[in-house]
């Protein structure tokens, strides 16, 4: 029977715990003792689950800590288990030292596509709970054409929005015309921008500058999904005014059972 420790995170990583528990493996948790989960963690687990990312910008990636975790003194403390964490950074490399045995979850095509389906459904969950106006009504603009803009410029359509795609390929702008999408050059965005009603970015560097903030006429929303450093300078399009909505961890905060499916598929597709 495999030993797990998972170390942090959100309600996923509660959702994986049960699910794992149902599997058979043997599975402690810290870092959620303010929710009253917290068991006495294995001296040597086979494997130790990190959160999806295992990082956020004021540290390790565990919200329900009362003490903040770690990365270094976990890896001091379990130096021979196999590492499952999403987004290995630098940091996370150089306390890893060449000595731990990890796999990143983002290198994981399978899981990749399955986050990035959930989180698109969950930024128009967002959406819907902080808008009063319909999205068949909306004119809303798309930056990027990854996994999750694709997968969001379609359910915005599916939903009646109007919707333009920003992407700096022509191949990416041909896909989403040929999906029935208005389609332009990043380039050309400050001239779609004053007719959007809703701003989805999906692109982790600042494609907004001070011209295009101010662009974004009053009342449009702008939802951040990218990671730092975001899509533009967040304190100052607040400070113009814009309305924005730090959207980050989608999937663990409205899917956290369907985003511990993905994690343990991928884990168990590693393992193999």
């Amino acid at each position: 029977m495999r030993s797990v420790l998972i170390a942090g995170g959100d309600r996923r990583q509660l959702a994986l715990a049960r699910l794992m528990k149902n599997k058979g493996y043997r599975v402690s948790l810290i870092g959620f003792d303010m929710l009253g989960y917290e068991e006495e963690a294995p001296k040597a687990p086979d494997i130790v689950l990190l959160p999806v990312p295992y990082r956020v910008p004021d540290g390790f990636n565990a919200p329900f800590a009362k003490i903040r975790l770690s990365l270094e003194d976990l890896v001091r403390r379990y130096p021979r288990s196999l590492w499952f964490l999403g987004c290995c950074d630098a940091a996370a490399r150089e306390a890893f030292g060449g000595q731990i045995r990890y796999v990143d979850l983002m290198n994981n095509e399978a899981y990749q596509t399955k986050n990035a389906l959930l989180t698109a459904q969950a930024a128009v969950c967002a959406f819907h709970q902080s808008s009063d106006a319909a999205l068949c009504d909306l004119n809303c603009l798309v930056t990027g054409y990854g996994r999750i803009a694709r997968f969001l410029s379609r359910l915005l359509a599916a939903h009646g929005a109007r919707v333009t795609v920003a992407a700096r390929r022509e191949s990416d702008r041909v896909l989403a015309e040929a999906e029935r999408m208005k389609a332009v050059h990043m380039r050309e965005m400050t001239e779609v921008l004053p007719e959007a009603d809703a701003i989805f970015n999906t692109v982790p560097c600042r494609i907004f500058d001070a011209e295009a903030l101010s662009l974004i006429r009053p009342g449009a929303v702008y939802m951040e999904l990218a990671s730092s450093p975001y899509g533009a300078d967040i304190e100052y399009a607040k400070d113009l005014g814009v309305n924005v909505q730090m959207e980050q961890g989608l999937p663990g905060r409205y899917f956290p059972v369907s985003a511990a499916k993905a994690i343990l598929y991928a884990v168990e597709s590693e393992e193999m």
